[in-house]
């Protein structure tokens, strides 16, 4: 239950220069992070994005997680040291309120990510941003809630340093007023007050209006390229899809009217699939009534009882099933898959939120047991523990799924960096090698291409102390179509 205090705590000032530093426990670059440095020395550095424009190249992409939005399993130093019920941005609000340092929140903002961050990701081939952010940092705050603000500031920032890297930003409302999905990431955990509610709607639409009058000037140079009007809004009743699909309607309006530029060359509007699968969507915001409309959807297997006990090879093959509906809803709307990973767990810590385990290993209270738990210390952490195969998994799962979603206009990874999650950081998977160099290469042979799945599978499984569930697969074509001949501890798989 959570505390809720009489007025919100305003943290207007900002630290500048580079003076400040962080000693951050992030083993996949083993430094001290270096905060945001001179002008002149960004001025003087010329590594740039390759660019991208929506419609005509695949979205590829990062998500800036765990910075202005603050998620537990990113960054657990910020949580670990306090009470239990401090579990989202609502609750370390509140906690920091009634103590004395509220200096902690914007040492992070200062030293989580600076320009050298996006620097190293224009660096790494990437053209896309995607920069979650919360209501409670773009319009005034009501009602007591304790949100601490000024991270917007930190996003301004971000936005010019993109300008210079020539890196498409995508702004993204995390957390909407009163949350949208009840989850951690929303900024108030275990309670979902959105919907039905004509105030939160109305300050969602002023948060979008504030996001769209200040990025669209001509200071930032067109670096906001998209707008998400919304993340993982979790809608349980077709009144709440009503009213999800009016805010979708009602947002792009906005976003039209404020523009100067012409719907056919302006903002990209994000509509995210709400939990409710691509073909929901057919029809909705058509052209040529609407123009620049994209679909979001995020995957991610291991929040699924069923698909996280899935062999590794099975992994691949459930993310090559992906092409066709990726595909097809990407003719009625551009469609990219704004998150995703290559672990295929949820060991990381808190990864399901503060304070609980996790699925793989049959830890998280009030969920099914899985028939044969896995060792979570081989899955998540640090990659010294992993074994070799799992690694591979890794390097084969990145280049699968970004080769199939880009059969429809691109991906965005969650996320760029963690602190001890290595498992969900792109910045680890080039340093350890399972994000290849360039990133679109294909170390591993064509994806989803079966018949060159299979050397690499019976080299990684004598390499690998698999689960008891791991199946023997073999593949073979048969007048072109793939045959799967499986095994599970001697029954079919059907």
């Amino acid at each position: 239950m959570f505390r809720v205090l009489a007025t919100g705590l305003a943290l207007l000032s900002l630290v500048e220069g580079r003076v400040i530093t962080r000693a951050v426990r992030d083993r996949d670059t083993q430094i001290i992070q270096a905060t945001n440095g001179s002008r002149a020395e960004r001025d003087s550095i010329t590594v740039q994005a390759p660019g991208f424009s929506w419609g005509v190249a695949p979205v590829r992409g990062v998500n800036i997680g765990g910075w202005l939005v603050l998620e537990p399993w990113i960054t657990p130093s910020l949580f670990e040291d306090k009470p239990d019920w401090v579990v989202d941005e609502w609750s370390y609000g509140e906690y920091v309120a009634n103590s004395s340092n509220p200096s902690e929140i914007i040492n992070h903002w200062a030293t989580w990510y600076d320009y050298s961050q996006f620097e190293a990701i224009a660096g790494a081939g990437l053209n896309t941003v995607r920069i979650p952010i919360g209501f409670w940092s773009i319009i005034p705050l009501e009602n007591g809630e304790p949100y601490l603000v000024g991270a917007y500031e930190y996003l301004k920032k971000a936005v010019l340093w993109c300008a210079q890297l020539n890196l498409n930003v995508m702004l993204d409302l995390h957390g909407a007023p009163g949350s949208q999905n009840g989850y951690d990431n929303s900024g108030l955990r275990g309670t979902r007050q959105w919907f039905s509610n004509s105030t939160n709607y109305a300050r969602a639409i002023n948060a979008i209006e504030v996001l769209v009058t200040e990025f669209t000037n001509a200071s930032y140079s067109g670096a906001v390229t998209s707008i998400e009007l919304m993340n993982e809004p979790l809608p349980q009743s077709s009144s709440d899809i009503g009213d999800l699909r009016s805010y979708y309607q009602d947002g792009y309006a906005l976003i039209r009217n404020i523009s100067a530029v012409a719907a056919s060359n302006g903002i990209t509007v994000i509509i995210q699939e709400a939990y409710q699968g691509l073909a929901a969507w057919e029809g909705f915001m058509p052209a040529p009534t609407y123009q620049r409309v994209a679909l979001d959807t995020h995957i991610y297997p291991m929040f699924d009882h069923t698909y996280i006990q899935l062999s590794l090879y099975d992994n691949l093959r459930w993310y090559c099933g992906w092409e066709t509906d990726l595909a097809t809803a990407n003719n009625y709307l551009w469609t990219f898959v704004g998150e995703f990973t290559v672990a295929n767990t949820d060991c990381a810590k808190w990864l399901n939120g503060r304070g609980t385990g996790s699925r793989y290993d049959n830890t998280l209270n009030g969920t099914a047991a899985i028939d044969f738990p896995g060792d979570c210390s081989q899955r998540t952490g640090d990659p010294s523990a992993w074994t070799q195969g799992y690694i591979d998994h890794l390097a084969q799962a990145f280049e699968t799924q970004t080769w199939v979603y880009e059969k429809a206009s691109g991906w965005v990874f969650w996320c760029w960096r963690t602190e001890d999650a290595l498992d969900w950081s792109f910045q680890a998977g080039l340093t350890y090698g399972w994000i290849p160099t360039p990133i679109t290469s294909k170390p591993h042979g064509t994806p989803c291409n079966y018949s060159s799945f299979i050397t690499e599978h019976t080299a990684s499984a004598a390499n690998t102390a698999t689960r008891v569930t791991e199946r023997a697969n073999v593949w073979v074509y048969v007048s072109g179509v793939v045959v799967a001949l499986s095994a599970v501890l001697g029954a079919a798989l059907v």
